[in-house]
């Protein structure tokens, strides 16, 4: 409830865990990108590292570096 009622314009699902797009992992907030438990609840390492990798080379992507 904390990150709904603090960031406005950040899209949650009904569990709060936040909305991203899956190839992006770019949130509603342009520039904000998330990844890991916060998107998918509880899940394996594996997985979140998977996210933080795509979501990093969004961010790159994003700010016109590679």
């Amino acid at each position: 409830p904390i990150i709904q009622q603090t960031t406005p314009g950040l899209d949650t699902n009904k569990w709060g865990y936040i909305q991203v797009d899956p190839k992006t992992q770019m949130t509603s907030i342009p520039g904000v990108f998330a990844g890991g438990d916060i998107v998918t609840g509880a899940a394996t390492v594996i997985l979140a590292m998977g996210a933080g990798r795509v979501a990093a080379r969004e961010m790159l992507k994003y700010m016109g570096i590679c």
